[in-house]
C-alpha cells in the first residue's frame, strides 16, 4: 500500500503541471474515451457505476429516457414523502434542486429531456484507500472533476458537478468502540467511524455500547464529511464542544494520493485544516475517531408562546434573546427553537446529566415575563434515561429520523453573545427577525448554545483546530429558512424567495451581528463575503495548507477554501479563474 501510495504521490505533479485551463466534460476532445473507464473499472475491481438520473422513469425525450408512469407516480411521491431518504443512497444524484436544474426531474413534462446535467458521470463505489488512489490518478491524468459523495446532504453542491468523477464513500460501513483512546491529548473511550456511517447508525452503535458522541441531528447525514469538517452542531455542543472538537484522529488520502493519517501530533497542519476548516478539499477522508462520553439521563422539555399582540409578542422574543447567555452559560445545556411572526417554540430543551427540574430553575426568569406580558404558554418537562432516548422523542425513531431537510430554502448566521446582551443590538436583531417572519412565509430556526473553550469552560479540552472563532463568541446559531420547500410546481417562485433570502434577508441579519460567521447551511447564490464568515481569520492559513497539499487544486467545492481560484465557464467546466 505504501508503495502505491508513493508512486500516486510522485506520478500527479507531473501529470498536473501541463492541464489545460478547463477540466474536460462529456464531449470535448480530451474526455476520456470508453476504452480508459473501462480499465478504471478493472483497476476498482468493477466498482465503478454510470449515473443514470433517478427521474429517468418520467421522461420520454433524453439520453437517459425510460418513462413507466407507475414508476414515476411512485418516485413523486418518495421525492414529497420522503424527501431527501430518496437520493442519499442512489451515487452520483443531487440533493439540493438548485443543481439538479430541472435537468432530470420527475416534476416536468414526461417530454422534457432526460440529461446527466450538473451530475457526476461516473462515481467509484469506494471501499478503501487504493479506491481514492485510483480516482484521484485517473482524474488529474484525465483532466476532469473529481467530487466527494457520502449521502450528499450538501446544500452547496460540493459532492456533485458536471462531467465529474465522484468518490462515492456511503459503504465505508465501519464503526469500532474503543474503550480506552490513548494519546498526548486524551485517554478515554473513543469510537472510530468510516466515512460511509450515517448520524443515526452512529447513534445506535455507541448507545449500545454505553456512550454518546456529538453527532448530527439529521440521522440521515453522514458524520464524518462535510458535518464533522465543517465544524458539526449539534444538541450536545455545550456539554462537550462542537463535533470538531472531538476528533482524534483522520484517516485519508492527499489529492496526491498519499495514504496518510492526521493526529494533532502527526500531520498536524493536515489534523487542524480538516477540523474545521471545511470539507473536500484538503484530502479524502475514510475515517475519522472521535471521544465519546458515558450514556446517562437526559432532562428534557418543550414550551410555546404565542400571542396576536405584536407588541407584547416581540417584546418577549426580545426578552428571550437578552436572557439566552443565562440559559446556557457555565451550563451543558441546548435550547433549540423556532420563531414564528407570532409564535416561538422550543422543540426542544437538551440537559445531560440533569433532572426535569433543572428545566424549571432554567425558566424561573422568562415564565414571569410571560406572564407579566398576558401571554399563554404551554411548558412540558420528561425526563429521559438516555441521550438516544431524548433524540427519538424529538427527532424521530433511527436511523434516518425525521428533522431532515427536505429541500429548504435556508441560510444561516452565528449571533453574537455581545449582540443579545446589549439593549440595542438586540432590539435591532428583533427587528430583523420580525421583518423575516412578518408575511408567514419564513420562519426562523435557532439553538442556544455555548461553545466557548477559554480558561475555566466547563468544556472538555480540546487540540487546536480550524474552527471559526465567532462560534466560541456565539450564543446562537439561527437559520432562516422557509415553511415550504423547493417549489417543484413553481420554480420561479422557488426562485424570489431564494432571491429575496439572498439580497435582503440574509444583508440585513448580517448588518445586526457584525463580525460574526456563517454555517454551512448556506445558499449557493450566497453574495457576501464567505471567506470570513465561514473560516474568519483562520482563511490565510487554511489556504497555504491547501496549496501544500492539492497545489494543482484537485479538489474543488463552492465557498470551500481556495474555489475563488476556479470559475465556471457557460457551459458547467471548472476553469482557472
Amino acid at each position: 500500500m505504501a508503495v502505491r501510495a508513493l508512486m500516486c504521490l510522485l506520478a500527479l505533479p507531473a501529470v498536473l503541471a501541463s492541464s489545460p485551463p478547463c477540466r474536460y466534460i462529456p464531449g470535448d476532445a480530451g474526455w476520456p474515451s470508453r476504452r480508459d473507464w473501462a480499465r478504471l473499472n478493472a483497476t476498482v475491481g468493477g466498482r465503478l457505476i454510470a449515473t443514470v438520473p433517478v427521474a429517468h422513469v418520467c421522461h420520454k425525450t433524453g439520453p437517459f429516457s425510460a418513462y413507466d408512469e407507475g414508476a414515476c407516480e411512485d418516485l413523486v411521491e418518495a421525492f414529497q414523502d420522503a424527501g431527501p431518504e430518496t437520493l442519499c443512497t442512489v451515487p452520483g444524484e443531487i440533493f439540493n434542486p438548485y443543481w439538479q436544474n430541472d435537468s432530470c426531474s420527475p416534476f416536468t413534462s414526461p417530454w422534457a429531456p432526460c440529461r446527466l446535467g450538473n451530475r457526476a458521470v461516473y462515481s467509484i463505489n469506494v471501499t478503501g484507500p487504493a479506491d481514492v488512489q485510483a480516482g484521484l490518478k485517473f482524474a488529474a491524468k484525465n483532466n476532469i472533476r473529481l467530487v466527494i459523495k457520502n449521502t450528499g446532504i450538501d446544500y452547496l453542491g460540493k459532492s456533485t458537478g458536471k462531467g465529474a468523477l465522484a468518490l462515492w464513500t456511503y459503504n465505508l460501513k465501519t464503526i469500532e468502540i474503543i474503550a480506552n483512546y490513548k494519546s498526548s491529548f486524551y485517554s478515554g473511550p473513543a469510537v472510530k467511524l468510516g466515512a460511509g456511517i450515517i448520524a443515526g447508525e452512529a447513534y445506535k452503535a455507541v448507545h449500545e455500547a454505553g456512550y454518546r458522541i456529538v453527532a448530527p441531528e439529521c440521522g440521515l447525514v453522514g458524520v464524518v464529511g462535510g458535518y464533522l469538517q465543517g465544524v458539526g452542531q449539534s444538541q450536545l455542543i455545550t456539554a462537550y464542544g462542537l463535533a470538531a472538537d472531538q476528533v482524534l484522529e483522520w484517516e485519508l488520502v492527499t489529492p496526491r494520493g498519499e495514504y496518510l493519517t492526521a493526529t494533532p501530533e502527526k500531520n498536524k497542519d493536515l489534523y487542524w485544516a480538516l477540523a474545521g476548516g471545511g470539507g473536500g478539499t484538503y484530502g479524502v477522508v475514510l475515517s475519522a475517531t472521535l471521544k465519546a462520553y458515558p450514556d446517562g439521563p437526559v432532562a428534557g422539555g418543550e414550551m410555546v408562546f404565542r400571542s396576536q399582540n405584536t407588541t407584547a409578542f416581540w417584546e418577549a422574543v426580545e426578552i428571550w434573546y437578552n436572557q439566552g447567555p443565562s440559559h446556557v452559560n457555565s451550563t451543558r445545556d441546548n435550547i433549540q427553537f423556532i420563531v414564528g411572526n407570532d409564535a416561538l417554540t422550543v422543540l426542544c430543551f437538551v440537559m445531560p446529566d440533569q433532572k426535569g427540574s433543572a428545566i424549571d430553575h432554567l425558566m424561573a426568569t422568562f415564565i414571569p415575563e410571560l406572564d407579566r406580558l398576558n401571554i399563554p404558554y404551554n411548558y412540558t418537562v420528561i425526563e429521559y434515561p438516555t441521550y438516544v432516548d431524548s433524540f427519538v422523542a424529538y427527532y424521530g425513531d433511527l436511523p434516518y429520523g425525521t428533522l431532515c431537510p427536505s429541500f429548504p430554502i435556508i441560510s444561516s448566521r452565528l449571533v453574537p453573545r455581545s449582540t443579545v446582551l446589549d439593549k440595542t443590538a438586540n432590539k435591532n436583531l428583533m427587528n430583523v427577525f420580525r421583518n423575516i417572519t412578518e408575511d408567514g412565509n419564513w420562519f426562523i430556526g435557532c439553538s442556544f448554545f455555548s461553545v466557548d473553550d477559554s480558561p475555566g469552560s466547563i468544556r472538555p479540552p480540546h487540540p487546536p483546530n480550524s474552527i471559526h472563532p465567532a462560534w466560541r463568541d456565539a450564543i446562537a446559531y439561527c437559520n432562516p429558512q422557509t415553511y415550504v420547500g423547493y417549489n417543484w410546481d413553481d420554480p420561479q417562485k422557488t426562485l424570489e424567495m431564494r432571491q429575496r433570502l439572498v439580497n435582503d434577508l440574509l444583508p440585513a441579519l448580517e448588518a445586526a451581528t457584525p463580525g460574526s460567521g456563517l454555517q454551512n447551511e448556506l445558499d449557493p447564490t450566497y453574495k457576501g463575503d464567505w471567506k470570513q464568515g465561514l473560516y474568519g481569520a483562520h482563511y490565510d492559513r487554511l489556504l497555504e495548507i491547501k496549496h501544500k497539499y492539492d497545489p494543482d487544486h484537485l479538489m474543488y467545492g463552492l465557498f470551500a477554501v481556495g474555489s475563488d481560484e476556479f470559475v465556471l465557464d457557460g457551459r458547467g467546466r471548472l476553469c482557472r479563474a
